[in-house]
């Protein structure tokens, strides 16, 4: 036994003598650095550093890499010491000292060959490819490790205490995701959100997931920096922003490279970059680029690289860094320009991508394509399934990484984050509660116009939880001023789910306002707002009975149809009589819709099609045939286009809407174009109302009708005016409407004009004086139509803002 003891003890202390001890430190203040990733040369783990910041390693491993959140990676070459002290800098990106002179047209000349071969070196020229991505996105403090209060006091003591050992031990926030990426020539791009995690919540949010930037190709004029664009360096337009400066030719990964810098040519009162891009001397591909925002008081960077694979050029790895704020110990968030406590932190936010799993070319199958460039997979939503895929894209987490979802998880459901999140759905789902199964619809609840009055009601219908196949909806609702229910029910067969395919059939018994037309393929909250708001003060109503069935889906992805048979009957609700008749009409109809939104960009979910990136361009199309069936006496065929848009100039913003309709054949009063007018005939101060979006201000409802028609409106902001602390941007506004009415005679009994001499008005708003969305506005009646007396003309409304596209 004795003689077993004596070789335990020889064994432990040759194993002993066999390790060596690394020591890793912050460069900055030599606080040593807990949690750090030692692995070998094959990026096998070796292990972590304790809580001194030290590990033991075997002698036998000469060469090993260091890894630490907010800290460049080292790789380390050992000789024959016993202790290895390693120095880890920041990931703060230190730019060469570079003196940029006026002349720079060598080092221009050569961005300018560079510009010429982006073509041949971007991945599009590739016939296919795929890709993985693992993004990481955190916001932390600066400092890994906060002093306790060794002796705490009172209950504040404790508190701070308790804050920073939260800090030293997690995150404030983390978030994960695992893509894969396809492009082929021949079908365009697919990218697939394989799974996601975010701290304190159970449910993913697909839409944040879809909106974190991956750089591919760096050959646009603006790239996004978290979430703004930036003017690019390696571009023409970048060309008359930037001054240039070759520093350094080298060799990198074999190859001969050159080393060029950037700077803006002059300094804007806005965010700015400088920086340097490595340049690939062979291929004149872009190998890497590190830059740096110029504001002094605020500090951003970026880190990028791409890799030679083949003949093509892949990214490799690209971190985003960036301030935000100060935190003290009490938990409070500072922005950059309030006054701190001597104890508050820094606080960062940082997003880093790294690419995997490289294959080019790849033999791809057409409905793999199908759909939108972005979609959630369905298979991994669950949270099981979604930390199954995580950790199969993911290196490993780091222990403050897991700490930070078990920390994040129970403050969640202490606070019932969960269920705050929902709010954040209603929006994305257009006004519509998750209560399970089914949604209820908010947009429904409550309205006002002054035909019904008050109204009140209730909509539901079931959601993918429900089943994926196929949704049920019904609402009901009540007018106290008609003293009338309405009700309507219908379900929808989901079909092509690729690009939201659905055939539906409905059943409505219900009111609608004379000459307004349906409100097709517009969002739900948008058909709210044009549905309740824009008739405050409209009484011309119709009841209708109508049976609907029909198809819609996306095609080209940015454009949606509804194509549906329609039967109804229609009575109107004000004094009026088509040719000399009072009685309901029946009407058989064939209607078709279309929304073109060029710039759009959507997200396929689990609960359906989401808009991730809104264009400001919209194009509406509607068109109405009609058939003479059993007792219909109508064949018309009424059609109507919209168009939105909204340009950005350095002259300000200009919103812009036109619209134009002609029905041809005769059709009664209510199926034929209203002025949209949204004025209240009384004298200057009781004409103090709201205002709508798109509406004339200064036009009676009912005032106008036309057959055929155009109109427009323009809103302008110049600049905004400081008053106090706040800015006011003040919005000045152009409407006009240009109409004619060719059997008019057949109408009887209601007056009204048409608008054969140009009807105009113009406004001014100020619409962001309480809480960003309301203010108010004054508007005037000019031209033809003017009133004689001068209050008679004159509006003054409260409004609402709220960009609906």
């Amino acid at each position: 036994m004795r003689k077993l003891y004596s070789f335990l003890l020889i064994f432990l202390s040759f194993y002993l003598s066999a390790q060596y001890k690394v020591r890793v430190y912050d460069s900055r203040d030599e606080f040593r650095i807990t949690n750090a990733k030692l692995s070998d040369e094959k990026y096998n783990i070796i292990g972590y550093t304790n809580e001194v910041g030290e590990i033991d390693i075997n002698d036998s491993i000469l060469i090993f890499n260091i890894e630490s959140d907010g800290f460049s990676p080292q790789l380390i070459k050992k000789s024959n010491q016993k202790l290895v002290e390693v120095f880890l800098e920041p990931t703060t990106i230190s730019l060469s000292a570079v003196e940029f002179f006026s002349n720079d047209s060598i080092a221009r000349n050569y961005v300018r060959k560079v510009i010429k071969q982006q073509s041949k070196n971007s991945l599009k020229k590739s016939d296919s490819y795929f890709f993985q991505t693992y993004t990481k996105f955190w916001s932390t403090i600066e400092e890994d490790s906060l002093k306790l209060i060794l002796n705490p006091k009172d209950k504040k003591d404790s508190s701070i205490n308790n804050w920073r050992k939260f800090l030293n031990e997690s995150h404030i926030f983390l978030s994960e995701r695992a893509m894969d990426h396809k492009y082929s020539k021949r079908f365009g791009t697919k990218n697939i959100i394989k799974s996601s995690r975010i701290s304190g919540l159970k449910t993913p949010i697909y839409e944040l997931d879809a909106m974190q930037p991956i750089l591919v190709n760096l050959d646009q004029s603006k790239f996004d920096f978290f979430f703004r664009g930036i003017e690019n360096p390696i571009s023409n337009e970048g060309l008359s922003y930037y001054r240039y400066k070759i520093i350094e030719e080298f060799n990198y990964n074999d190859r001969a490279t050159t080393i060029i810098g950037f700077t803006p040519i002059q300094k804007l009162n806005k965010r700015q970059l400088r920086g340097e891009f490595w340049i690939d001397e062979k291929s004149k591909a872009l190998v890497k680029i590190i830059a740096e925002n110029t504001d002094d008081q605020f500090y951003a960077d970026f880190d990028a690289e791409w890799k030679l694979i083949g003949n093509s050029w892949f990214p490799h790895y690209q971190m985003y860094r960036m301030e935000s704020g100060y935190l003290n110990m009490d938990g409070i968030k500072f922005e950059q320009d309030e006054v701190k406590d001597d104890d508050s932190k820094r606080l960062w936010i940082f997003h880093q991508i790294q690419f995997k799993n490289i294959q080019t070319p790849v033999h791809y199958k057409k409905n793999e394509f199908l759909g939108y460039n972005t979609e959630a997979s369905f298979e991994n939503n669950t949270q099981e399934k979604a930390e199954l895929v995580l950790s199969q894209y993911r290196e490993e987490l780091s222990q403050k990484d897991t700490k930070t979802y078990l920390a994040m998880d129970s403050i969640s459901q202490k606070y019932n984050l969960e269920d705050k999140l929902k709010l954040m759905r209603i929006i994305q789902k257009g006004g519509k509660l998750d209560i399970g199964k089914v949604d209820l619809d908010l947009t429904k609840l409550i309205s006002f116009n002054n035909y019904e009055g008050l109204r009140i009601g209730a909509a539901f219908n079931t959601n993918e939880k429900w089943s994926s196949n196929y949704s049920l909806n019904a609402y009901t609702a009540y007018g106290f001023q008609d003293r009338a229910v309405k009700f309507g029910f219908g379900g929808d067969y989901f079909v092509n789910k690729s690009y939201s395919g659905r055939i539906f059939g409905n059943y409505a018994q219900d009111v609608s306002a004379s000459g307004h037309l349906p409100q097709l393929l517009q969002s739900n909250i948008t058909k709210f707002i044009n549905g309740s708001i824009k008739n405050l003060y409209n009484d011309q109503f119709y009841s209708f009975k109508r049976v609907s069935a029909g198809y819609e889906q996306d095609i080209f992805r940015n454009v949606t149809f509804n194509v549906s048979g329609n039967y109804e009957k229609q009575h109107n609700e004000f004094q009026y009589l088509y040719e000399n008749k009072d009685s309901w009409f029946d009407l058989y109809h064939t209607q078709f819709a279309l929304r073109w939104a060029p710039k759009d960009q959507y997200l396929r979910t689990p609960y359906g099609k989401v808009t991730v990136k809104q264009g400001k361009s919209v194009f509406y199309v509607l068109a109405n045939k009609y058939w003479k069936i059993d007792n219909s006496p109508f064949d018309a065929f009424r059609f109507n286009v919209s168009y939105l848009d909204v340009y950005e100039t350095k002259l300000g913003k200009t919103s812009f809407n036109a619209s134009a309709g002609a029905v041809f054949g005769e059709m009664t009063l209510m199926n034929l174009f209203e002025g949209m007018g949204n004025a209240k005939s009384k004298p200057v101060f009781k004409n103090f109302g709201v205002a709508t979006s798109n509406n004339f201000e200064t036009m009676l409802p009912g005032e106008f009708y036309a057959d055929r028609y155009a109109s427009f409106q323009i809103k302008h902001i110049f600049a905004g005016v400081k008053v106090g602390n706040r800015v006011i941007l003040p919005q000045f506004i152009y409407r006009g409407l240009l109409g004619n009415m060719n059997h008019k005679q057949n109408h009887e009994l209601f007056q009204f004009k048409t608008p054969t001499h140009y009807y105009h008005e113009t406004g001014l708003e100020v619409n962001n004086i309480l809480l960003k969305n309301f203010g108010v506005g004054i508007y005037y009646r000019l031209g033809a139509y003017t009133l004689p007396r001068f209050e008679d003309n004159l509006h003054i409304k409260l409004t609402f803002n709220l960009n609906l596209l």
